[in-house]
């Protein structure tokens, strides 16, 4: 087992060493120039041969249906004239007997010398005017004496009187499909006495015969029907009278069944398509239809457009090496435009000079070297212009820097050397290990945007200096592009450390109680909000805790206010030791209180604040031998389904908080069901 996948690598490991540098050079050749041309001679001969074959097969299709149409239109006349010929034939045989018989009787059919209609008929029957069989021939045993009244034919050729061909039948003695073909008898007086009867078996008759050996190719076929749709001849299935629309489906076989006459296009049962034609036999309302397979059609023309296809194949492989020698000998003069391009950016030459006839490349040639003297003074400027820069963002009192293309630094000035306290080598890499942990990959990330949208930067983030002093930079760039295309960045460096310690600052003063520390309102108001907003998005529960102090009055009007304001901050305290560290306690002002409990359902809400409560109560501040206590009137509530802003639990909260009191203070009321 071990042998045998060893040669297996063995043998993929060589396979790759031979498929791989073909594949190589495969593409290699594709992509030149020279390939691409005779790529395209390759794609113009197969368009130019698949558009000529493509009207080619066109025309030669409307030219093959319109011959098989006319030949089908003959077939079909031929074939409907074959047939009323030889009905018409049989009745004119019928119609003679019949004039030739006297009084019927049995026997009367066998004593004559009728052989020769045995070659059209299968039997003769002569009935009465009672519609009893009085005669036949040849005879069967149990057919004369037999009543025939229940038949369609009888009772047709009893009321109508002339010649008429049956609808196909069973016969009763022979037990065989068959029809007959009627004509009228009448005595000397021309009075109806009854009809002679031709008997035609529908298996055996020559009438269907030689339908096979028609011209019509391994598929076509011929079908009879009568007008009611019963079906006479089919090639596929003779045993039977099964409904024609049993064995052919088409629009206009129903059309020929109703008297049209002509030729159609459409789909056969089998699969496929043929051309129809539909013809009427007349004298035995029958519909003859002929079908001619498509490809059967076509199969003729589409081998001769299979060899025309293998011959362009051929004519394409005998093209492609004379004009791929055509377009080696045409390109030569590119090969040595290459070369003398190669050395002219090696410096070892200021011009092109490739002696040429073609107009074409003469013009490369001219425009080139124009370009390349214009390139030349362009340089020159644009160094000049960088010493400028360079000068220019050396001498800034703002830390500067410079990145290419791919963000790294071409440029540092001395302004942001200090800033950093950073030594050379300087690089970016280095720079983000200092910035802090949490603003790292939010500003990597919109510096790797800013290159790849060749877009400005601008950010606001901490940065910890070499003496690991934590500073906040702001860093501001501009994307540089010439003529549209991206050549890198150019940006500042400003500490504003100072400036965000102060921000800092405010925004805790903006949102806090300066004597308890606290949230005041308008901090409280604000994530409540925020609670809100996640309760209506995703149904996270939070609880509302409002209260104000019991005899907290007394306190600062006997005690005075700095007794108060010690009050006030040891029940702040009270709250910060029962708060959970994702709670929020707040002073709203004088002695109310409120803690928002985010997360928090009902029941867990009741016993933080009954424990508050507790904790309250159990507060005691000693003035002068007195010990002065408060209590606490909490009210608790949740959001509701109904509630559209924050007013609503703070209003059931107050509520609730004023229940408190009313019920003798020193209590804890909810505004909801628990």
């Amino acid at each position: 087992m071990t042998s045998s996948l060893q040669r297996r690598e063995k043998t993929s490991g060589i396979s790759l060493k031979i498929v791989k540098p073909l594949t190589t050079a495969l593409r290699r050749h594709l992509l030149s120039l020279r390939g691409r041309l005779l790529l395209g001679v390759a794609v113009v001969w197969f368009l130019l041969s698949l558009l000529l074959l493509a009207f080619g097969w066109q025309s030669g299709t409307l030219l093959v249906e319109e011959t098989n149409r006319v030949h089908l239109r003959y077939e079909a006349d031929l074939i409907r004239n074959a047939i009323t010929h030889q009905v018409d034939q049989r009745l004119a045989a019928l119609a003679r007997l019949a004039g030739t018989l006297p009084e019927a009787s049995q026997g009367t059919l066998a004593r004559g010398s009728h052989e020769a209609l045995l070659t059209l008929f299968d039997g003769l029957v002569v009935v009465d005017a009672k519609n009893e069989v009085v005669d036949d021939w040849p005879i069967l045993p149990g057919r004369v004496g037999r009543e025939v009244n229940n038949r369609g034919y009888a009772r047709f050729m009893q009321a109508v009187q002339r010649p008429h061909v049956s609808e196909p039948f069973i016969g009763a003695i022979s037990g065989k499909p068959m029809v007959m073909m009627l004509v009228p008898r009448r005595d000397a007086q021309g009075r109806y006495t009854g009809f002679l009867g031709g008997l035609v078996e529908i298996d055996g008759s020559e009438l269907f015969e030689g339908f096979d050996r028609l011209r019509l190719g391994d598929a076509g076929h011929v079908v009879v029907a009568t007008a009611s749709g019963r079906l006479l001849y089919h090639p596929e299935q003779r045993g039977g009278m099964p409904d024609i629309t049993e064995v052919e489906d088409d629009p206009r076989l129903q059309l020929a069944l109703l008297g049209w006459e002509g030729e159609a296009r459409g789909e056969l049962r089998q699969g496929g398509e043929a051309l129809k034609a539909y013809r009427q036999i007349w004298p035995a309302d029958w519909v003859v239809g002929i079908y001619l397979p498509l490809g059967q059609m076509y199969a003729p023309l589409a081998n001769v457009m299979e060899r025309i296809t293998r011959q362009a194949w051929w004519a394409l492989g005998l093209l492609l090496p004379v004009m791929g020698a055509l377009i080696w000998l045409s390109l030569r003069p590119l090969t040595r435009l290459a070369q003398q391009i190669k050395e002219l950016s090696l410096g070892r030459r200021r011009v092109l000079e490739i002696p040429t006839q073609m107009t074409e490349l003469r013009r490369v040639i001219d425009a080139f070297n124009e370009v390349e003297q214009q390139r030349l003074a362009t340089l020159e400027d644009l160094q000049q212009r960088r010493a400028l820069l360079r000068g220019i963002l050396a001498a800034s009192p703002q830390g500067m820097f410079v990145t290419d293309t791919r963000g790294q630094l071409t440029f540092v000035n001395q302004a942001l050397k200090r800033l950093l306290g950073t030594t050379p080598p300087i690089r970016l890499a280095a720079w983000a290990r200092h910035i802090h942990e949490e603003d790292r990959d939010p500003v990597i990330e919109a510096w790797r945007a800013s290159l790849r949208q060749h877009q400005d930067f601008d950010r606001q983030f901490r940065y910890y200096g070499e003496n690991g002093e934590p500073l906040w930079l702001d860093v501001h760039t501009n994307a540089i592009s010439v003529d549209g295309e991206f050549i890198g960045l150019v940006g500042a460096v400003r500490d504003i450390t100072q400036r965000q310690h102060e921000d800092a600052l405010r925004r805790w003063e903006a949102e806090h109680d300066p004597l308890t520390g606290l949230l005041n309102r308008r901090g409280f108001e604000r994530r409540l909000e925020e609670a809100f907003t996640e309760w209506q998005k995703v149904g996270t529960p939070s609880a509302v805790l409002l209260f104000d102090l019991d005899h907290f009055k007394r306190i600062n009007d006997e005690g005075g206010h700095a007794l108060g304001d010690s009050m006030l901050r040891q029940v702040a305290a009270a709250m910060g030791a029962e708060a959970r560290s994702s709670d929020h306690a707040a002073r709203q002002g004088g002695d109310e209180f409120a803690m928002l409990l985010p997360g928090c359902e009902l029941p867990r809400a009741m016993q933080i604040a009954n424990a508050l409560r507790t904790r309250i109560s159990a507060l005691g501040l000693e003035q002068h031998g007195t010990t002065w206590r408060v209590t606490a009137s909490i009210g608790v509530s949740g959001f509701q389904q109904a509630d559209q802003t924050i007013d609503g639990v703070i209003h059931r909260a107050d509520t609730a908080s004023y229940q408190a009191k009313s019920r003798g203070r020193n209590g804890v009321v909810s505004a909801c069901p628990v």
